[in-house]
C-alpha cells in the first residue's frame, strides 16, 4: 500500500497486545506489562489431563457403557440362527438403562468433589506452591482468569469424549450445583435451601448452575468437537479462553475473566 495515498497509519506490534504507530514524529511511551503469563502452566497441565483421561481404564469403561445400543443388540439377536433364539430375546432396553446408570455412577466417582478428575484442589495447591495463586486469578495476555474454569473445561471436554451428550453434561452439572447449594444452606447457613436460577443457562436443571461454570463446560464441549485429543494443545485452549467475551459469568463477583491490571 502506498502511504501517500492512504490516511491510515501502519501499526507495529511491540508487545503482546500493545501497539504504537510507525513513523510518529512525537515520542510515544509504550507500557509493556512484565507480569508473568502464569495461566500458561495451568493450561498445559489441564490439556495433558484432557488428552489422557478419555483413554484411562475409567474413561474407557464409561465410554463402553454409554455406547451400549439396544437397537443394534436387537438387530444382532435377530440375525442369529433359530436355535440361538430359543431362550427368548433379552430386554435390551432395560439392559441399556442399566448401562447408562452405571456410566453416570462411574462418571460421578471421577468428577465429584475430591475425586481424581476434580482438578480444583490440585490446581490450587500447584499455584500456592509456586507462589502465584493470587486469590485464584492468573494472567494470560490482557486478561486474568479464575482457576475454577480449568476443571470445568475438562469436565465438558472429557465428558463429551466419553460419549455423554451436551444435555447430560450441562444438566448433570446444574443438578450437582443445586445439591451442593442445598447442602450448604442446610448445614452452614441453617436455612431452607435457595436454588440458583439463571435462565440464560437454559431450562432447569441447567439454570441451577453458576453462569461462569456453565460457560466453561460449554467451552469444553465445543472444544472437543473441533479439536480431538490428538490435536489439542495448550495454545489452542488459551486461544479459546481468550475469545470468550466479557462478562464470563453473572453480575458482581461471580466472574471468571477480567481485564488484567499490570502491577509492574
Amino acid at each position: 500500500m502506498n502511504p501517500k495515498r492512504s490516511n491510515e497509519k501502519n501499526w507495529l506490534l511491540v508487545a503482546i497486545h500493545e501497539t504504537k504507530p510507525v513513523g510518529e514524529r512525537e515520542p510515544t511511551i509504550v507500557r509493556v506489562c512484565r507480569d508473568p503469563n502464569d495461566a500458561i502452566p495451568v493450561a498445559q497441565y489441564i490439556v495433558a489431563e484432557m488428552k489422557k483421561n478419555p483413554f484411562t481404564p475409567e474413561g474407557k469403561k464409561i465410554t463402553s457403557a454409554n455406547l451400549f445400543d439396544p437397537a443394534a443388540e436387537i438387530k444382532k439377536w435377530n440375525a442369529q440362527a433359530w436355535h440361538a433364539k430359543l431362550g427368548g430375546m433379552p430386554d435390551y432396553y432395560n439392559i441399556a438403562t442399566g448401562h447408562k446408570l452405571a456410566a453416570y455412577q462411574m462418571w460421578t466417582m471421577q468428577v465429584a468433589p475430591g475425586q481424581p478428575w476434580d482438578h480444583k484442589p490440585i490446581i490450587k495447591a500447584m499455584l500456592i506452591q509456586r507462589g502465584i495463586f493470587r486469590k485464584g486469578w492468573q494472567r494470560y495476555a490482557q486478561y486474568d482468569y479464575f482457576y475454577d474454569i480449568w476443571s470445568n473445561i475438562h469436565y465438558g471436554y472429557v465428558g463429551t469424549a466419553v460419549d455423554f451428550s451436551k444435555d447430560e453434561l450441562l444438566g448433570g452439572a446444574g443438578l450437582a450445583q443445586a445439591l451442593s447449594d442445598a447442602k450448604r444452606d442446610l448445614q452452614e447457613k441453617k436455612r431452607w435451601p435457595v436454588m440458583q436460577s439463571h435462565p440464560e443457562n437454559g431450562a432447569w436443571p441447567n439454570s441451577a448452575d453458576d453462569v461462569q461454570d456453565h460457560i466453561s463446560i460449554q467451552l469444553g464441549i465445543d472444544l472437543y468437537r473441533s479439536a480431538k485429543p490428538d490435536t489439542l494443545s495448550a495454545e489452542r485452549l488459551l486461544s479459546e479462553i481468550t475469545s470468550v467475551a466479557l462478562p464470563w459469568g453473572s453480575s458482581g463477583d461471580n466472574q471468571a475473566k477480567r481485564p488484567h491490571q499490570c502491577s509492574r
